[in-house]
């Protein structure tokens, strides 16, 4: 039973030292499991579904630098444990139950929805389940970034550097829990002075805002904008730029992420930190918790975020 736990993923059940000692002998003869018989034998399939919002039809699921991200640390950590990932994009709880039954997941992630479209998915009773940035009911375990304290460090930041004229950007229209609780956090520390405007986060949506934001940065009316993605203020910074507008001499501009494009940016791009590759770990880890029975109840993680000062933000204009 031994060997058979550590070649099935049940490391839970098997001491670090002899499970070390097994996959030592399992590596010097070369020995390769069978999948479909380990799958019969277990009445598991090692495959885990990461479902995400489906867009337009020619819509790549994966736009976000931060969903890119997530996903490759889950597949890492997935992969580690001999376990593999399924791409999946629903929009309504019988794609869902579709996915989970043609495919025989073990269990899934959710990414890239909102609560109330989480609990619209319906998601089977008994599936292990992991939800990153949002909240669901019922037994699913979740993990997400402590967004009410990005926004908080990005409103001191630039209140910091003298900015009392801010503005925040971002889907704000949506009931997207991340978002709502960065705005929330910008205002306890900026006031309720800040200016809130409504953009997807997209580097196309940034160009068109920092354009229709010029006239009022050359006018003296706005110093600071605080973007809630890396990709979105990255965009506001070429459409400022692209009318003559210097960052961060006119204007800072403050991301959230610390995507690597934060880093290839002119100026490079100040930001709020996310761990991205620690909470794809962490998803994969609460989940393999679930399915393997280490866990008998979900558990929640919260990850810590950070200021990374760079040269998109500076003092107040004089």
């Amino acid at each position: 039973m031994t060997v058979s736990n550590v070649v099935n993923g049940n490391r839970g059940r098997v001491s670090p030292a002899t499970a070390a000692r097994v996959e030592r002998a399992i590596a010097d003869l070369g020995y390769v499991p069978n999948a479909a018989a380990q799958s019969l034998a277990a009445r598991r399939t090692r495959l885990v579904g990461l479902l995400l919002p489906t867009g337009s039809d020619d819509a790549s699921l994966l736009a976000s630098p931060h969903d890119v991200a997530v996903t490759g640390a889950v597949e890492a950590a997935l992969r580690h444990r001999d376990h593999h990932l399924m791409l999946r994009g629903v929009g309504t709880a019988r794609q869902v139950q579709d996915s989970v039954r043609r495919w025989s997941l073990d269990g899934v992630v959710l990414m890239g929805f909102t609560d109330d479209e989480v609990g619209a998915l319906a998601l089977p009773a008994g599936l292990p389940a992991v939800v990153v940035d949002a909240t669901a009911g019922g037994p699913v375990a979740h993990v997400r970034s402590d967004d009410r304290a990005g926004g908080l460090l990005a409103g001191e930041h630039l209140t910091g550097l003298g900015h009392t004229r801010l503005l925040i950007c971002g889907p704000t229209e949506t009931t997207s829990r991340v978002v709502s609780e960065r705005v929330e956090g910008f205002r306890t520390a900026a006031g309720d002075r800040v200016q809130v405007v409504a953009a997807q986060t997209t580097y196309d949506d940034g160009v068109v805002l920092g354009t229709r934001l010029a006239p009022a940065v050359r006018a003296g009316d706005l110093t600071a904008i605080f973007a809630t993605a890396d990709i979105l203020a990255a965009g506001v910074i070429r459409g400022l730029t692209d009318h003559g507008l210097r960052v961060p001499e006119d204007v800072s501009v403050l991301g959230y992420d610390d995507a690597d494009l934060a880093r290839y940016v002119t100026p490079r791009l100040s930001t709020i930190a996310q761990d991205t590759t620690r909470k794809g770990q962490v998803a994969a880890e609460l989940l393999l918790e679930l399915i393997t029975g280490e866990a008998t109840e979900p558990r929640s993680e919260l990850i810590d975020v950070a200021l990374t000062a760079r040269e998109s933000t500076g003092p107040a204009p004089a």
